[in-house]
């Protein structure tokens, strides 16, 4: 009888791998959690107000959890999805006049080539938790940026961005150069197949018409922004003088003429500030490398 049992479960195990193979697994190298959560999905749709005349654009559809509600809600829907075999079922399934998917790298992607000039587009995504700022900026610096963005991001990372708190850092000025960030809501870890470790966040980031720093100045900005915040627990005057490698004397005379407080942490910097402590070493034409 015991020999049975296990003939009978071999047998079953068999099957199972069969059906295994027809079915679609996340991928964790590609950061793949699939949206699983129907009140989820309708509240982050929700968030696009959507009318039949928008263009949306999509990154990460994955299995369809989103596309499926929006594309019969909108006028034209691109859908940018990098996995070979989602893309290609994705294709099978949405293959109408409205509709176009596309295979293509999120991080690196031109939209503007999907896009004609100046056409306005809202922008959803549950973005992979490992490229997530990636895809962002990339899109935030198009010549062809969103109306907004509603993405679905780690919470740690939403908090980062929306400079919540002791969460404020790097992240919260260089995406704040770009564009105004609240997180509209949190979800758990149940609502996505297979469950990630961690908490996450729906946010809304909209972009301004003007970026705070214009392109020419935008690497020498990010560099210096990166080397003053070397310590968390240490001044601004700390952290402006021991990571730019200068004196003292000129990180508060920088400090001064910018109006900022000496005293007080990076992290508690607003984007406007640091901002002011950059256009302030250009203006004065102080030596200090920002490369």
């Amino acid at each position: 009888m015991a020999k049975s049992s296990r003939y009978i479960k071999k047998k079953l195990d068999c099957s199972e791998i069969l059906n295994m193979s027809r079915r679609i697994y996340a991928k964790k190298s590609l950061g793949q959690n699939f949206l699983i959560d129907k009140r989820v999905k309708t509240k982050i749709v929700k968030n696009l107000y959507l009318n039949d005349k928008d263009i949306v654009v999509e990154v990460g559809p994955g299995k369809g959890a989103l596309t499926e509600i929006i594309y019969n809600k909108v006028n034209n829907l691109i859908a940018v999805e990098y996995d070979d075999y989602l893309y290609s079922g994705l294709k099978s399934r949405y293959d109408n006049s409205n509709v176009k998917i596309v295979n293509a790298d999120a991080k690196l992607i031109d939209i503007s080539n999907y896009l004609e000039n100046g056409t306005s587009y809202k922008f959803v995504g549950n973005l992979p938790y490992n490229v997530a700022n990636k895809i962002i900026l990339n899109f935030l610096k198009s010549v062809c940026k969103p109306e907004f963005m509603i993405v679905m991001l780690q919470l740690e990372v939403a908090k980062r961005i929306a400079g919540h708190d002791k969460f404020g850092g790097y992240l919260t000025v260089i995406i704040g150069i770009y564009c105004a960030s609240e997180i509209l809501f949190t979800v758990k870890p149940s609502s996505f197949k297979p469950k990630p470790k961690i908490n996450s966040a729906v946010m809304k980031l909209t972009p301004y018409k003007k970026p705070k720093i214009d392109q020419s100045n935008i690497k020498k900005f990010s560099a210096f922004v990166s080397k003053s915040f070397i310590s968390r627990r240490k001044t601004i005057l700390n952290n402006l003088s021991s990571g730019n490698q200068i004196s003292k004397d000129l990180a508060v005379k920088i400090l001064e003429d910018a109006n900022i407080d000496s005293k007080i942490r990076p992290q508690n910097l607003s984007v406007d500030d640091w901002v002011k402590l950059y256009f302030s070493i250009i203006k004065n034409k102080w030596i200090i490398v920002l490369f």
